[in-house]
């Protein structure tokens, strides 16, 4: 009778740590705000829901997050440099030569019409009327305006130097964020396009003062 061939031993799994576990529950937490956020809304969202989709207990998000809105402005921070990846990596398959202005801000306009972003924008118009959830969003929104100014002074070194750099900076991402929600209401009217060809010249007109010609990849 032959013999049956013995298994190859499997390395056992290693176990993970508490704070591993700690960390995925938490990670869990937040990739399930997003997308009941994006579903239900803000006004609809309910803890329980998150820890549903999440696969916990109620009870663990407020052993991780003090309050609903902690939960939901940390939902928004762990979300934005995922964007930002995205948004560079968009950037960076761009054919050589184009213009780079341009391409910035078009790709700033179509993050911008991600539904993820649209559903953290909704907390922004919640908190005019929340005074606790205004708060966490101010505690957060700062540090995440600098990341995107240092963004732009990666991107374009050349004009980084510009004594409006930082303003230019804000006044485009306030414009595209603003253009992103009136096409809500008029998702196809031509007046957005118009603001996003005029915002492009802006920006050239703005970092090209005492240039020769506009920026562009090298």
């Amino acid at each position: 009778m032959p013999q049956r061939k013995a298994r190859p031993a499997t390395a056992a799994r290693p176990r993970r740590t508490q704070q591993q576990r700690r960390e995925e529950t938490r990670r869990r937490l937040l990739d399930a705000t997003i997308t009941v956020l994006m579903e239900q809304g803000y006004a609809r969202l309910t803890t329980v829901e998150v820890a549903k989709r999440a696969g916990t207990s109620q009870g663990a998000i407020f052993t991780h997050f003090d309050t609903k809105a902690d939960l939901l402005c940390a939902s928004v921070e762990h979300l934005f440099p995922r964007l930002i990846q995205d948004y560079l990596a968009g950037l960076g398959s761009l054919p050589s030569g184009r213009d780079r202005i341009s391409a910035a801000i078009q790709g700033l306009w179509i993050i911008f019409q991600r539904p993820e972003l649209q559903a953290a924008i909704e907390l922004y118009v919640a908190a005019r009327t929340d005074p606790e959830l205004q708060a966490a969003l101010a505690a957060m929104e700062g540090p995440h305006r600098d990341n995107l100014v240092r963004v732009a002074r990666e991107l374009f070194p050349e004009a980084a130097a510009h004594k409006e750099f930082e303003a230019v900076i804000e006044l485009v991402i306030d414009a595209v964020q603003g253009g992103a929600i009136a096409r809500v209401a008029r998702p196809d009217h031509p007046a957005i396009h118009r603001m996003l060809k005029v915002l492009t010249r802006f920006v050239h007109r703005s970092f090209s003062r005492g240039r020769n010609r506009p920026l562009k990849r090298a």
